[in-house]
């Protein structure tokens, strides 16, 4: 069976009621009729505002601050409000420096919205979390604060589908940039597994049923468990490639096209590693794997929308040649004067969790997030955006450099990694 010949580069050196009123340090801030306080919008001064760059930036930090101060109000609404103002300015701007000097406390937000908050809160604190850990040049502290009690949510059947999601995303986001050691990957990959193994086929193949909430906690655990399977090495993830595929097939009859795409894509990632170790290596039930996927890529089935059968066909042809002749996805996207070559697997799962995080602000911090373009291979950025351009590197962009550096050679990107053991 021809397969691409060429190995997988070290991805080391290449390559998601009423309540009371507000207090005195509230006043003066807008307010609406049920006692919220509501940050002003964190945008972006436009070029039409005459502001040079260093008015800007203090301008953003100002609104930022007063959005921080304002997520800690009475009002559920208000820190709700407070939180996704927060959110969309960390969106809009890198900005470590301001970012380190409220690391804990934007922590502690996170914190005591995911402990007292409900629903939309969990779902925006959630979100802030790997918000806040990009933007800085470790998160290992942010990380190691936050896992406990996002797992201890995220487990919980009883909390609500929704933000269980959230927070499988910003979970496997924040182990994936300050998880640290290997162990702490597989780790946190089983808890994930545990939930999203629910939709596992049973014994005859018969299919669980779940409502659509479940099965989108069930797709963004599994997205998350794919983003840290890019950080094992070959070797390890071609140890347990059979038993995973063997899994992972049972989802490729899902009858949520999500759960059904994500299970494809991440089959390709698993065989992606495992050729990469052996060129010659075919799964247990290869045939039949081949034929569920080609009947994926031509499905015709009309109990399924016209816009799923057709996002399924195309991105089922590329799983096809990926699983069949171990050719590489072929995407490029362009931001700026760059392009991002998706041209392997692991990283076209990587792109997908952090573009699903930053939306509309995938293009902005691909082209000046140091953090961000670390894990892209992208070297700094274009003077243009280099938030440090005009002037010479603060102490957090020192610090950024050596702890990115750092991070490339510890946190298990390239195939040297095979030397170490999974616990």
């Amino acid at each position: 069976m021809a397969r691409q010949k060429d190995k997988l580069k070290s991805k080391s050196e290449g390559a998601k009621g009423s309540v009371e009123s507000s207090s005195s340090d509230e006043e003066g801030q807008p307010t609406n009729d049920e006692g919220v306080v509501t940050p002003e919008e964190t945008t972006e001064p436009t070029e039409d505002d005459g502001l040079d760059e260093s008015s800007k930036l203090e301008q953003f930090e100002t609104k930022m601050k007063e959005a921080i101060d304002l997520a800690t109000q009475k009002a559920a609404a208000g820190r709700v409000k407070a939180l996704e103002s927060i959110n969309n300015g960390f969106l809009k701007r890198y900005c470590p420096d301001f970012v380190e000097n409220q690391k804990m406390t934007i922590c502690d937000l996170v914190d005591k919205s995911l402990k007292k908050g409900k629903g939309g809160e969990v779902e925006a604190a959630a979100k802030l979390s790997i918000l806040l850990a990009l933007q800085l040049p470790d998160s290992e502290e942010v990380y190691k604060e936050l896992k406990g009690l996002m797992v201890q949510i995220v487990t919980d059947e009883s909390a609500s589908p929704a933000a269980r999601a959230a927070l499988a995303t910003s979970l496997g986001g924040l182990c994936f940039l300050g998880g640290g050691d290997i162990s702490e990957v597989v780790d946190t990959m089983s808890i994930l597994e545990g939930i999203f193994s629910a939709s596992f086929s049973k014994p005859e193949w018969s299919l669980p049923a779940f409502p659509p909430e479940i099965q989108a906690l069930h797709y963004s655990c599994l997205s998350a468990w794919s983003l840290l399977l890019t950080l094992q090495s070959s070797g390890e993830v071609y140890s347990m490639a059979n038993s995973t595929i063997n899994k992972l097939q049972g989802l490729l009859l899902s009858n949520d096209v999500d759960i059904r795409i994500a299970a494809g894509e991440a089959i390709a990632l698993v065989l992606e590693f495992a050729y990469d170790h052996d060129e010659d290596y075919e799964p247990e039930g290869f045939d039949a794997l081949i034929d569920t996927i080609k009947e994926l890529a031509t499905d015709s089935n009309k109990s399924r929308s016209k816009k799923d059968r057709k996002e399924q066909r195309h991105i089922f042809r590329d799983i096809l040649r990926g699983v069949e002749e171990g050719d590489p996805p072929a995407e490029k996207i362009k931001f700026g004067q760059e392009v991002l070559v998706l041209d392997y697997w692991y990283k076209k799962t990587q792109y997908d969790c952090f573009s699903k995080v930053l939306g509309s602000g995938t293009n902005n911090h691909l082209s000046t997030n140091y953090m961000l373009r670390e894990v892209f291979e992208l070297g700094a950025p274009l003077p243009s955006f280099d938030v440090n351009a005009a002037s010479k590197l603060t102490k957090t962009q020192r610090h950024a450099a050596n702890a990115l550096a750092f991070k490339a050679r510890t946190q298990a990107r390239g195939k040297k990694r095979d030397k170490r053991m999974v616990v």
